[in-house]
């Protein structure tokens, strides 16, 4: 029994490792391509299409090309806008699930890339959504593991500096006003988490997810290989 059990978690580890990679095969190529020529190996990263989840997407709303508000640069020319709550700010709604399995144990950084869509308001509006992880893991961050297991908010770097209509990371949580922190999870090797993004501002868009270890790739390296 204990062998059929190791038998089928080592088929569902190499299926959902497997469906990872294909998942947006063209923008996985890019990236694989970027990553070995800085010598680093897919083992240390993990990427998700926004749009890929059996989540029901709530007030999520998918844009294409053919959208008037389509921001361009997308991957796979898609990626999802929230338009629940208010521009300024909301309650965690629509939450959307991402499954996926730790290729190794390390430290891995969260970072989206997103955009806002502003229609005249203030510029540090239309800019945050809420994360929060489950599975076993621990923080390796200033922020405890039970604030990473609840919905955070989690925003875009720079703030009311960002440009609308363009693509930027968000890679920061704040927990109280105007305090910041990193995400940074200690997951482990073969394990299984789901990651969940809620909207919180109106009218902020993510395109795809990113989870990279620190102690393998620099931000710097991470927010250059894994942009478009």
């Amino acid at each position: 029994m204990f062998v059929f059990k190791t038998i089928l978690a080592l088929i569902k580890f190499r299926f959902i490792y497997i469906l990872l990679i294909l998942t947006s095969c063209t923008t996985q190529n890019t990236f694989l391509k970027k990553a070995k020529k800085s010598n680093i190996s897919n083992e240390y990263f993990i990427v998700l299409e926004a749009e890929n989840t059996d989540s029901n997407k709530g007030k999520w709303q998918v844009v294409e090309e053919s959208n008037t508000n389509y921001v361009k640069g997308a991957s796979q020319r898609s990626y999802l806008e929230f338009m629940g709550n208010k521009p300024i700010t909301g309650k965690p709604n629509s939450p959307l699930e991402y499954k996926f399995i730790a290729p190794k144990s390390g430290k891995f950084k969260l970072m989206l890339m997103t955009s806002k869509r502003l229609e005249g308001l203030r510029s540090d509006w239309c800019n945050d959504a809420f994360v929060k992880l489950k599975g076993d893991f621990e923080s390796a961050s200033s922020l405890s593991t039970e604030d990473l297991k609840k919905n955070i908010k989690f925003l875009q770097d720079g703030n009311d500096e960002a440009t609308e209509l363009k693509w930027h990371w968000a890679s920061t949580a704040e927990k109280e006003r105007h305090t910041y922190y990193q995400i940074v999870y200690n997951l482990k090797e073969k394990e299984e988490y789901t990651l969940t993004i809620s909207g919180r501002s109106q009218r902020f868009s993510v395109d795809y997810l990113v989870l990279f270890n620190v102690d393998k790739i620099s931000e710097e390296q991470a927010k250059t290989i894994f942009k478009l």
